[in-house]
C-alpha cells in the first residue's frame, strides 16, 4: 500500500484557503469597517445640534443668531425663516412680562372686584368681557400699525432691509457695538420665558393656588 503524497498544485490551492479562513477569523473580531472620516463629519453635519437625533431642517445652520438647530417639527421647512424669528421674539417678549405679570398680583392689585384675585387662573374670569374687548383691541392695534399693517409672512418682509422683531422700539438707546449680544440675551431670555410661563401656568391649573403662594418654589 503505497502512502498518498498531494501534488504540489493541491498543496498550494490547500494553502491559500487555510489563509483566507485565518484571514476571515481575524477580521471577524474587529467590528463593521471604518467610515472614513469625511463620510463621518458629513452625516454629523446633516443631524441637529440641540436635537442630535433628528435630521437638521435645510433652512437652518445658515448662520442666523441663536440658531441652535431646533426645529423638531421642520416648521421652516414650509415656511419663512423670517417670519418664525419674528414670532418667536413677539412670543417671548410677551411671556417675559407675562411671567412678570403672573407674580406681581401677590404683592400689587390695582383693588376692585375685577382686578383682586391673585390666581391668575381666576382673574381671567373675572375680568369683564368690555375690558377684554379693550385689552385685544389694544394689542392688534399695535401690531397692526407697528408694520404698516403687514402682518402676514407673504407681505411682512417685503422690505428685505427690515430686521425680525425690530420695531424700533429702543427708548435706553442699547443699539450699538453691543447690539448682537444683546439681541442674543433677549432671544435666550424669550425661550425661557415661554417655557417658564408655561410651567407656571400649569402649576396654577393643577393647584388652584397662585404661583408662589400655591409651593412651587
Amino acid at each position: 500500500c503505497r502512502a498518498w503524497t498531494p501534488s504540489p498544485r493541491r498543496a498550494l490551492d490547500f494553502s491559500h484557503a487555510m489563509l483566507a479562513v485565518i484571514f476571515a477569523s481575524a477580521t471577524a473580531f474587529n467590528g463593521p469597517a471604518r467610515v472614513p472620516a469625511a463620510a463621518r463629519s458629513a452625516v454629523r453635519m446633516d443631524m441637529s445640534a440641540s436635537v442630535p437625533f433628528v435630521e437638521k431642517a435645510s433652512k437652518l445652520g445658515k448662520g442666523m443668531l441663536g440658531d441652535v438647530g431646533f426645529d423638531p417639527l421642520y416648521l421652516s421647512d414650509s415656511m419663512d425663516l423670517k417670519w418664525l424669528r419674528e414670532a418667536e421674539l413677539k412670543h417671548g417678549r410677551v411671556c417675559m412680562l407675562a411671567v412678570v405679570g403672573l407674580i406681581a398680583p401677590e404683592f400689587f392689585r390695582l383693588g376692585g372686584p375685577y382686578y383682586d384675585a391673585i390666581n391668575p387662573v381666576e382673574a381671567v374670569s373675572k375680568v369683564p368681557a368690555v375690558a377684554w374687548a379693550q385689552i385685544l383691541g389694544t394689542i392688534g392695534g399695535i401690531e397692526y400699525f407697528s408694520n404698516s399693517g403687514k402682518m402676514t409672512m407673504a407681505d411682512m418682509f417685503t422690505d428685505s432691509a427690515r430686521v425680525p422683531g425690530n420695531t424700533g422700539f429702543d427708548p435706553l438707546k442699547m443699539k450699538g457695538a453691543a447690539s448682537a449680544d444683546l439681541q442674543l440675551k433677549e432671544l435666550k431670555n424669550g425661550r425661557l420665558a415661554m417655557l417658564a410661563f408655561g410651567g407656571m401656568l400649569t402649576h396654577c391649573f393643577l393647584t388652584g393656588q397662585p404661583v408662589l403662594q400655591g409651593g412651587l418654589w
